[in-house]
């Protein structure tokens, strides 16, 4: 007997053959998904619960400077002679993760000052006006509270000097320091280290 696909004849037996090893193909396809989604959806966790201290350091210039490495933060007071504030900044993960964005540091060049953004429009805008250089990645952080965020962050600048804030803290320094402009929310952060 045979079952007619197009104008060729194909045997039941072959077709039921073909068909049974494309399921099976299918399911061992599906199977090897699941686990692999499984596996990114763990290690997305872990990477997110491998949580970093953000710091904020002033500058000799009055500038503001931001990092998350304990050694950088220790070289800046040590080498530099700049201070560690009490702006009340919490947590970063140091590397990608499932709903995180990046967070990008860069330099200004006209005095020791440093932006953070989470935008890659306007850190390759300042880059190419030719008053910054990009200095990296600082961290990544929550880009929503549905990926982990419960702080959120805002950034201010005044004169050639940017800072990043806490929204308590921000509403404080915009009171007592009226000539800080608010720029708007940059993301969020965790309040946990882990």
């Amino acid at each position: 007997m045979a079952i007619l696909f197009g104008s060729m004849p194909r045997p039941v037996g072959l077709g039921l053959a073909v068909m049974l090893g494309a399921s099976l193909s299918l399911a061992v396809a599906t199977t090897q998904a699941t686990a692999d989604t499984a596996v990114k959806a763990e290690s997305a966790a872990t990477v997110a619960a491998q949580r970093v201290k953000v710091y904020e350091l002033l500058t000799k210039d009055g500038g503001y400077f931001y990092t998350a490495s304990e050694s950088e933060k220790n070289n800046a007071v040590t080498k530099y002679g700049w201070t560690v504030t009490q702006t009340p900044l919490y947590y970063l993960s140091p590397a990608p993760f499932d709903g995180g964005k990046p967070l990008y540091r860069l330099r200004y060049s006209k005095k020791t000052s440093y932006i953070v953004t989470g935008s890659v429009t306007e850190r390759d805008k300042l880059v190419s006006s030719g008053n910054f250089r990009y200095e990296g990645v600082l961290g990544y952080a929550p880009g929503s509270t549905e990926a982990g965020g419960d702080v959120k962050v805002y950034r201010m600048s005044n004169n050639g000097r940017w800072r990043l804030a806490v929204e308590a803290h921000k509403n404080s320094i915009l009171i007592k320091e009226p000539a800080w402009e608010l720029n708007g929310p940059i993301l969020f952060q965790f309040r946990q280290p882990n």
